[in-house]
């Protein structure tokens, strides 16, 4: 038999997860193991280890062994497991430390085991190493493993590849918590939302929250029938979700990223397998990432029978559809793009102005187009006419120049970042004003019904739901 180098287990570190990714690993396993509660501790004063604690069905030392096999198999818990290839715990945790901890308690039998690449690459062997009493106490959160019948901890130590070259090491942790919590509240946030059989993950005592990256409860979220296909003989199930626009956003939803500036980056495909999040963001093709599409996200639930076929990769954070997926869901993307494109010309306004009186009047030429402030619009028109000939022409020159500086470009960037626009909020005292000045100005001569019909077209009295009162109260004298 050839046995490896010993210097596999420096290559094996370079597969490219992050360290929240990494995390997700472990807590995969977790998962599998029927865990329900899972403590996450990250020493954010030395920076000297990261930790996670499970209460879930734990390991003898026959199991931590082969948990620990390089080469370890990926069977059990068929049709509810999170794991891929079975190498998850050691390919995860080598690549961010040199020193991987496995403690478990099995009917309250504890067995503790060792990965450390300087022991190995010093022996020149590929020894795992057994703790002993002593060892066990020295490591983070043994207090409360030692309070479960049984569970599973996992220690990180030397965290040469997490941590880089950072000149302090605890604040660096301490910088990465908000990062982690947010991928791992997203990756799990099925979990972690059940009713019943719920998930709890803690990083640093302080509770994950689910982050629903489709708003399920938000009333104002549309969303399709849940839907299935078969792809490789098995079925494959697809919802599609159209969020709300700003306006319909609650202020700790606009807090989020994927809901503000990186909205147009979420946009597209979410793939979950056994309910746990696999990819985001993309459409894989099927369409282009778009202002007009990035409130569209589509949820896909694989089986994992099909990894293989969706090329899963070992960091469950890369897939790609198959093509009869791809084929299947083109000819139904345009009713789906739609529903989100349709949100954001509702909140819109009509190019023409036959049916509202615009403040601004939007102008298409061979040179693209602008806006101009619409002079024929009653307010507009009311101030004008209250002023000398001389002045009401200053006015309107002072109009063109405004018009001709409109920062299309600023405005652009602040809606594509999803920011939200301050709107004037037109109360009674500020409307009883714009209407007596345009009475005092003369602009209306008939009675109140032809008033009313006139400013109930005319920005922005067209969404004043009291007009016709005012109306009345002013020119029913």
């Amino acid at each position: 038999m050839v046995e490896p180098s010993v210097d596999l287990l420096e290559s094996m570190r370079s597969v490219g997860y992050s360290a929240e990714a990494a995390i997700a690993d472990i807590i995969d396993n977790s998962i599998d193991a029927n865990a329900r509660k899972i403590q996450i501790d990250l020493d954010v004063v030395n920076g000297d280890y990261i930790a996670v604690l499970d209460d879930g069905e734990g390991m003898d030392q026959v199991s931590a062994k082969e948990a620990l096999r390089l080469a370890g198999t990926a069977h059990g818990h068929e049709g509810q497991r999170l794991g891929r290839f079975g190498l998850g715990l050691k390919t995860a945790s080598l690549s961010q430390a040199r020193c991987l901890t496995v403690v478990s308690v099995k009917n309250s039998v504890i067995t503790a085991l060792r990965w450390d690449i300087d022991h190995v690459k010093q022996t020149g062997s590929w020894t795992l190493l057994v703790l002993d009493a002593a060892d066990i106490n020295e490591l983070p959160m043994v207090p409360e493993l030692r309070k479960l019948e049984n569970g599973t901890l996992i220690v990180w130590n030397k965290l040469d590849l997490l941590l880089g070259d950072a000149k302090n090491p605890g604040e660096f942790l301490a910088m990465s918590i908000n990062e982690m919590t947010r991928h791992i509240g997203l990756t799990f946030h099925r979990y972690l939302s059940r009713r019943n059989n719920k998930l709890s993950i803690t990083i640093n005592k302080v509770e994950v929250k689910s982050i629903d990256p489709f708003l399920s409860e938000n009333p104002k979220t549309q969303r399709t029938p849940r839907e299935a296909l078969i792809v490789g003989g098995h079925e494959v199930f697809f919802e599609a979700f159209t969020l709300p626009h700003q306006s319909g956003l609650s202020a700790e939803e606009r807090s989020r990223i994927d809901l503000g500036e990186g909205m147009r980056d979420a946009q597209g495909f979410y793939i979950y397998r056994n309910e746990r999040l696999i990819s985001k963001g993309h459409w894989f093709g099927l369409a282009s990432l778009s202002e007009l599409t990035k409130l569209t996200r589509i949820q896909v639930d694989i089986p994992r029978n099909l990894d293989s076929l969706w090329q899963l990769d070992i960091k469950k954070s890369r897939i790609e559809p198959p093509a009869s997926f791809k084929n299947h869901l083109r000819k139904m993307m345009e009713p789906i793009l739609k529903k989100g494109k349709r949100v954001h010309s509702f909140r819109g306004r009509s190019e023409s102005s036959a049916e509202v009186v615009h403040v601004w009047n939007k102008v298409k030429d061979r040179s693209g187009f602008r806006y101009e402030i619409n002079v024929e619009n009653s307010v507009v028109k009311a101030t004008l006419m209250g002023l000398e000939p001389s002045q009401a022409e200053s006015i309107v020159s002072l109009f063109g120049t405004i018009a001709s500086q409109y920062p299309h470009l600023d405005v652009y960037n602040e809606i594509a970042g999803n920011a939200a626009p301050a709107i004037e909020v037109v109360d009674d005292a500020l409307a009883i004003e714009k209407l007596k000045a345009m009475k005092d100005a003369g602009l209306f001569e008939a009675g109140p019904d032809s008033v009313y019909a006139i400013l109930s077209m005319t920005e922005p009295f067209d969404n004043l739901d009291n007009l016709r009162d005012l109306i009345d109260q002013l020119w029913g004298d």
